[in-house]
């Protein structure tokens, strides 16, 4: 009974000892993975305001672009934004109208609507209708026939001419002048035959065509002319607009203008743009007061470079109006701010060096690129500028 006692004992023994050196393996393998991450994630019993905070080696920083500015207080311009509307300044949108009757013609093609005009180079041709006088055909052939008879008169006289001096009883000048006179003959007898053939097929056209060129550069933005089209004197033909610059017609509650600062220049964005991304600076102009009664609101101009093309007639765009009110308030930049999936506002902080605590904070408006806050950070903390997202995965295991 002792020997079998003394035998359960010494396995009992082997086994403590294989388990222990087992579980040891692993301890010492992930104290070793541990010394040369680059990231670790810490756990901190804390507050919500300071969940967890990770830290990393010099070299993840560097890889991760890591930089930090000091939340500070400052006071800040405050913008209502509201939406606007592309539109074309008045005069450069221009109709040409043709300046005489005649038949359209184009020389270098059909234009496309949208391609852009060159003033030098002409667009289309007009040629002129001519008012059909009586017995015009009867005219034309009397014509033709007294040409006929004026260059049979002129070749016997040149012949002429030619036989005296031969026969040494003439000039050299007689026979120079009628040979010269057959010449003038024979192209009063071309033209006549052209008027002739003018007549016979187009008579109420004339044989030289008005050019018509674009009064300056622009977009074609409508033509309303077809190839041998006729046209009335004062018929609009094409038209063309210039696109640089425009305007911003802005709406505001008339309500609210007393809150705007008049005479300011705004930011233009897309429509769908996030607070904070670059913008287009518009400039205010002088414009014609309008309004709506239905909407209580009052329009606004500004103008706005676009020299790249890019913006387009009756396109809609969100404009950002500053305000009077001037307020001190803590503030960060606007590339700080992440948002996690329920839609709450957080930064990073640097609590030590190479150590980054995520804070909740509460943004209660953006002014250019900076957030201001209701809610955050003390005044000088070091707040995460660039790679906050990179921070954001490496807390949550995002990409891992």
């Amino acid at each position: 009974m002792n020997a079998n006692a003394a035998k359960v004992v010494t396995l009992l023994t082997l086994l403590t000892t294989v388990a222990a050196h087992s579980c040891s393996r692993p301890r010492e393998k992930q104290a070793k993975d541990e010394s040369v991450s680059p990231a670790r994630f810490e756990t901190r019993h804390v507050g919500e305001q300071a969940l967890a905070a990770i830290r990393l080696t010099a070299q993840a920083r560097e890889r991760l672009g890591i930089t930090t500015v000091e939340a500070r207080m400052s006071p800040a311009i405050r913008y209502h934004t509201v939406a606007g509307e592309i539109v074309v300044p008045p005069g450069q949108l221009l109709a040409v109208a043709a300046p005489l009757a005649g038949t359209v013609s184009f020389t270098s093609g059909y234009p496309s609507v949208g391609s852009r005009i060159d003033p030098v180079k002409p667009l289309l041709e007009i040629k002129p209708l001519l008012s059909v006088p009586r017995d015009l055909r009867t005219n034309a052939e009397a014509d033709v026939q007294d040409a006929r008879t004026r260059l049979e008169t002129a070749i016997l006289r040149a012949e002429r001419a030619e036989n005296m001096l031969r026969d040494k009883v003439g000039s050299q000048r007689a026979k120079e002048e009628t040979a010269e006179a057959v010449k003038l003959a024979q192209s009063a007898l071309a033209a006549a035959l052209a008027r002739l053939e003018q007549v016979e097929t187009s008579p109420m056209e004339g044989d030289v065509s008005v050019p018509i060129t674009a009064p300056r550069e622009g977009i074609l933005r409508q033509i309303y002319v077809a190839p041998a089209q006729l046209v009335a004197a004062g018929t609009p033909l094409f038209e063309i607009v210039r696109l640089d610059p425009l305007w911003v017609r802005t709406p505001v509650f008339s309500g609210d203008m007393d809150l705007l600062q008049p005479g300011t220049s705004v930011y233009v964005r897309a429509i769908n743009a996030s607070p904070g991304t670059e913008a287009r600076l518009a400039s205010p102009v002088e414009a014609p007061p309008t309004a709506d009664a239905l909407t209580a609101t009052t329009d606004l101009y500004f103008a706005l470079p676009n020299a790249s093309l890019t913006l387009h007639p009756g396109e809609r765009v969100s404009v950002s109006i500053p305000m009077r009110s001037r307020q001190e308030c803590l503030q960060v930049p606007y590339s700080a701010i992440l948002f996690d999936v329920q839609g709450g506002t957080w930064v990073y902080e640097e609590i030590e060096p190479f150590v980054y605590s995520r804070v909740r904070v509460l943004v209660d408006y953006i002014a250019d690129k900076n957030a201001c806050l209701v809610e955050g950070p003390n005044l000088g903390a070091a707040i995460v500028a660039t790679g906050g997202p990179e921070l954001f995965g490496e807390e949550f295991g995002v990409g891992h």
